[in-house]
């Protein structure tokens, strides 16, 4: 129960961020200054985590996240398109939801199998085309979480990634979160201070299988810090 309790609050919590997101990082929405950001950084995802994760990245939970701004008809017409897309419904769930009267909304895809790398960047950059073609603005994230053996996975991924540490948190549970800020991502949000961070990792002892669990995140980490049970299939 407290778990389920702390999913709707996480849950609450991203959607709240996503507006905050959207409405922050306007000059970072425009199609024509971001192209295929989402697939450049899931691409190196993939190669930093695949050796950190127990079953290597495929195994992972893959969720790809944007939030979209645009007239009722082009969000209409986005999500049409990209509810068509066969390929991608075999490998994932998409769903798309509202943020608020403005006409901004979040469109979230969870991988829900073994994941095949290629399908899943085809599907980023079709996105990405969709938006582009129907001239809306968006910017995206993603966020993978799996198991590991490595009780310094995030410091190994740190350094794969040439990240400058921007701020670092440890709660009650003993979960511990850090921000980054790497050159070779292009994702970036405004971290206070005049800093950026582009990338988030925390390590975090699941309570039900003991195991430890890697949850990385750029821009950020949306959701909570539990691995699900399908991503350790």
């Amino acid at each position: 129960m407290k778990r389920a309790r702390l999913a709707v609050i996480m849950a609450a919590v991203v959607v709240v961020a996503g507006i905050i997101w959207a409405i922050s990082n306007k000059d970072q929405l425009r199609s024509d200054k971001n192209p295929s950001i989402v697939a450049h950084d899931m691409a190196l995802l993939w190669q930093w985590t695949d050796k950190l994760y127990s079953k290597g990245a495929a195994a992972a939970e893959w969720t790809v996240r944007w939030d979209i701004e645009g007239d009722a008809a082009s969000l209409e017409q986005v999500e049409q398109q990209l509810q068509a897309d066969e390929k991608e419904q075999k490998q994932g769930t998409l769903s798309i939801f509202p943020l608020s009267e403005d006409n901004q909304a979040m469109i979230v895809y969870v991988t829900k199998q073994k994941t095949d790398e290629k399908l899943l960047l085809a599907f980023a950059d079709s996105a990405e085309a969709v938006f582009k073609e129907v001239g809306i603005a968006y910017s995206g994230g993603i966020t993978v979480r799996g198991e590991t053996e490595y009780n310094n996975a995030a410091e190994r991924l740190a350094h794969a990634a040439s990240g400058k540490r921007i701020d670092r948190y440890k709660d009650e549970s003993g979960t511990i979160s850090e921000a980054y800020y790497s050159e070779k991502l292009f994702s970036a949000v405004e971290a206070g201070a005049g800093k950026k961070a582009n990338l988030q990792i925390a390590q975090h002892h699941e309570t039900e299988s003991g195991g430890l669990s890697l949850i990385v995140g750029t821009p950020l980490i949306t959701g909570d810090y539990t691995v699900s049970e399908q991503g350790n299939d």
